[in-house]
């Protein structure tokens, strides 16, 4: 029976940590390729909200990725933003993404 419980209470300890460190999506934006930089694996991506002005005042990321040479400056993305904290921060060691090619 002491077994029973010591079992049950470290796979209890094991679901909570093993829960607390997965992604919520936090956020999907459209933008477009703005700079590629190679050496970083990063793309510098303005958000895109479907007019002139949104194209000019959009918020720009950061964004790193393995394959960064399959895009192009110009290009348009979806890139979904998971995180795994709730803080409000830009905190690339917590964060992961999904990125979409959207066809114009």
């Amino acid at each position: 029976m002491k077994n029973k419980i010591t079992i049950s209470f470290l796979l209890l300890i094991f679901l909570l940590i093993a829960g607390c460190s997965k992604y919520q999506e936090s956020f999907t934006f459209t933008g477009t390729v703005e700079e590629i930089l190679v050496e970083e694996e990063m793309l510098v991506i303005k958000e895109y909200s479907g007019v002139d002005e949104g194209r000019r005042d959009g918020n720009v990321y950061e964004i790193p990725d393995d394959d960064v040479e399959r895009y192009s400056i110009g290009q348009k993305l979806e890139v979904t933003v998971f995180s795994n904290t709730d803080d409000d921060v830009w905190d690339l060691d917590h964060m992961k993404f999904d990125i979409k090619t959207v066809e114009n």
